[in-house]
């Protein structure tokens, strides 16, 4: 029986310390996708990461009880590899999201294919790899959003002034709307009034490719009251 007292006193500490950095990684990796709002958050991303390194260490495995010389290789542990980039490529494609034109989730599906990545390299045997890996992918994650927004957002600068009623359900749907159109989300302001209603300020840049589609999608809005632009 391959699976006796000896063999697991003997190989349990190494795959507990490679399980321990891969949900290190993981917990990295989807604290920041979590934080954002993104569809695969830090379960997800744990899960990723936990998941491809597991594969990796059945790969190991396999030569322990498969019949043989000990000197014949008789597993190839790149199959199994192969196999997991070809699967996570899937689950990848699900996170993205196209709607009106728009693709969304871009960045969440290269976060999954390198969180796998990043457990088949702890699973072959190489955390401290990993770990600096997913240092580099947080540091490109956090610091090149803002270079991006910055870059994205050219032109003059606009205010769009839209009165609504004090509805969350309206509210939300107006977050969605903007959440399609280059996450202007993050540049809605709130001010509620005595008479029970909400003037929404959101700042855009005129010369932003979305901003047609944009206005076109605020104005099929069922609840707005008012609207009105300021420079």
């Amino acid at each position: 029986m391959p699976e006796s007292w000896e063999t697991l006193h003997r190989l349990l500490p190494g795959y507990a310390g490679q399980l321990g950095m891969a949900l290190l990684c993981g917990l990295l990796l989807g604290l920041e996708r979590e934080t954002k709002d993104k569809p695969a958050g830090l379960r997800t991303i744990i899960l990723i990461t936990l998941g491809s390194t597991v594969y990796m260490i059945v790969s190991g495995l396999i030569p322990l009880v498969t019949e043989g010389p000990e000197d014949t290789t008789r597993a190839d542990p790149s199959r199994i590899a192969a196999q997991v980039v070809t699967g996570i490529g899937f689950l990848g494609a699900g996170t993205i999201i196209q709607s009106r034109g728009t693709i969304h989730g871009l960045t969440t599906a290269a976060s999954i294919w390198v969180a796998a990545g990043i457990g088949l390299c702890i699973g072959i045997g190489f955390p401290i790899v990993a770990l600096g890996i997913t240092l580099l992918v947080l540091l490109i994650l956090v610091t090149l959003e803002p270079l991006g927004k910055r870059l994205h957002r050219r032109g003059e600068e606009r205010y769009l002034k839209l009165i609504l009623p004090n509805d969350v359900l309206l509210l939300r749907r107006l977050e969605n709307v903007l959440r399609q159109h280059s996450g202007l989300q993050d540049q809605m302001t709130l001010e509620e009034q005595p008479d029970d209603t909400l003037h929404v300020t959101i700042r855009y840049f005129e010369a932003q490719p979305s901003t047609p589609r944009l206005l076109e999608a605020l104005s099929r809005l069922e609840g707005v009251r008012g609207a009105s632009y300021a420079s």
